[in-house]
């Protein structure tokens, strides 16, 4: 029974750090997560003070998570208060590597997911497991924080996943695999054997062949050095002196009864008779190392364009192996919703967390589009997003920027140069302007100055398009005459306003700004199912 504060088959706007302290205590029945990973930063600038940055211009600007790696006043108070918090799960952890590491990216990282950990393994029931999906970058550094908040004991396997079968990279081997750290709450966690198909060398042993099909030959003893069990003759066959039957009389007899047993030519039973049929085996037992789960296909109907999307079958394997149907499958960062997804099809319930609009809505339109999600923490009306607007002011821009199909935010919260939002025309401007389409997202109230600050960031970025987005319509005339000012953008045939108003008022009366085509900020095609609409 799910407890109040945490509804099942529902989605959860913001911070993990923020929703999982509202949670109940163990009512979680297992936790996959796929925090940000840094696997193309330079893995030496993590040890440095300076502030990190991903390859390349645009994909920079479009991140849809905050930057976790960065060296900052925020991550030094966090690193601070947990050196000086003793009770904390995590504190041992942080004061160990502040001292091994140093101030840099990577403690920032740790300490960042230290937090969240903690939070993860108070809501995990007993039973319950969490498998922590990383790359080597910081898998050491992880696993020591994990170590210290659910104990070594605790710690049940790391899994290695062969995503890729090459990788060209120099002066090193190619980097192929990502690492799952899988721990437990207790040692008694939920565990269902998990197998995998036979390889041609396990397809051999299956050999032999009767009107049942193939099979393969399985000892019926076992070693008995120091022991008199299953010392006895049966059917005229005497095991050896170090050795006994492996199973009961009454097995063995039930066996023979139905053939299972493979005699020899005097019709006296093989020790190592036991047939196993190839249709009744199972599998290998899986192991840790999964190399038979490849990565998604460009082109495969799976993908959904998410830069860190992880294929079903992954989550899929980890779901069956630690709950059963019924069971609570979270996700805290749960991105493009596969952990949710492979859990709803596989009878549990389950809860996603994620910090960008832009997965909850995909996971909403995308994952389940046979019903409507519960969604908690996301405006869904004017007063809704009003309130965000009041109290969470960087979550709101966010929030705003991407209600427009093909913008994403900026990365940057304080010192963005006047951008909140970005995107980029799929056809270049025939002006001279750039590419771009900046946003700017006002929560309070309408101030001309702000404006023309906003239109001048336009000016001097040559940018193609600007949406200056306010919570309700801006009714005062010279804000429409300042941006009439700045004339209109021409592409082919068609002219469109160059700065336009747009209000969060007018997305909830569908109610679009007049933009021409988009590229989807994650995957660089055109925007899917366009919202366009004239104001």
């Amino acid at each position: 029974m799910t407890a109040p504060g945490l509804q099942p088959n529902t989605l959860y706007y913001g911070d993990c750090l923020e929703w999982l302290p509202r949670f109940p205590a163990e009512s979680v029945d297992l936790i996959y997560l796929d925090p940000p990973f840094n696997s193309n930063t330079n893995y030496n600038l993590l040890f440095g003070n300076g502030n990190l940055t991903r390859n390349g211009g645009r994909s920079a600007q479009v991140r849809a998570f905050d930057d976790t790696w960065r060296w900052d006043d925020a991550a030094a108070r966090r690193v601070d208060r947990l050196t000086r918090a003793a009770a904390h799960p995590a504190h041992k952890a942080v004061v160990g590597l502040r001292t091994l590491i140093g101030e840099g990216g990577m403690l920032a990282y740790l300490t960042y997911m230290a937090e969240r950990l903690a939070a993860m393994r108070h809501v995990l029931k007993p039973s319950g497991s969490i498998y922590l999906h990383c790359d080597p970058t910081a898998s050491h550094g992880l696993k020591l924080v994990m170590d210290t908040i659910f104990g070594p004991r605790n710690f049940r396997n790391e899994i290695t996943w062969q995503r890729s079968t090459g990788h060209n990279t120099a002066h090193r081997y190619g980097n192929v695999a990502d690492i799952l750290l899988y721990y437990s709450r207790s040692n008694s966690p939920t565990w269902n054997r998990q197998y995998q198909g036979y390889g041609e060398s396990q397809l051999k042993r299956f050999r032999h062949r009767d009107n049942r099909g193939r099979y393969k030959l399985d000892d019926l003893t076992g070693a008995r050095p120091n022991s008199d069990s299953g010392k006895f003759e049966w059917r005229g066959t005497m095991p050896p002196a170090s050795r006994g039957w492996g199973y009961t009389l009454e097995q063995l007899e039930e066996w023979w009864a139905e053939g299972r047993i493979h005699a020899k030519r005097d019709g006296t039973p093989r020790m190592d008779g036991l047939k196993v049929y190839l249709r009744d085996a199972p599998g290998k037992p899986l192991q840790n190392i999964w190399t038979d789960i490849p990565r998604i296909a460009n082109t495969a109907r799976e993908r959904l364009g998410y830069p860190t999307q992880k294929p079903l079958a992954l989550l899929s394997r980890i779901i069956e192996a630690s709950s059963n149907e019924g069971d609570l499958i979270l996700d805290p960062f749960c991105g493009c919703g596969t952990a949710v997804a492979a859990a709803h099809k596989l009878n549990r319930q389950w809860a996603g967390i994620d910090i960008s609009p832009f997965a909850i809505d995909l996971i909403a339109s995308k994952r389940f589009p046979e019903f409507k999600v519960p969604t908690e923490g996301y405006p869904y009306d004017l007063a809704g997003a009003a309130k965000l607007a009041r109290e969470q002011p960087f979550k709101f821009e966010k929030w705003a920027v991407t209600r427009v199909p093909g913008l994403a935010p900026n990365d940057k919260q304080v010192g963005d140069g006047g951008v909140d939002g970005v995107g980029y025309l799929l056809a270049k401007p025939e002006n001279g302007a750039t590419d771009q389409v900046l946003a700017q997202v006002k929560g309070g109230k309408y101030q001309l100055g702000q404006l023309r600050d906003f239109l001048g960031v336009l000016e001097r970025e040559k940018a193609a398009m600007g949406v200056y987005a306010t919570v309700n319509p801006i009714r005062a005339p010279g804000a429409h005459a300042e941006a009439a000012r700045r004339g209109r953008m021409r592409l082919g045939a068609t002219e469109y306003p160059r700065a336009q108003l747009w209000s969060i008022r007018d997305y909830f009366d569908d109610r679009m700004p007049t933009l021409p085509a988009l590229a989807d900020p994650y995957t660089g095609k055109p925007v899917q199912g366009s919202l366009q609409m004239a104001l």
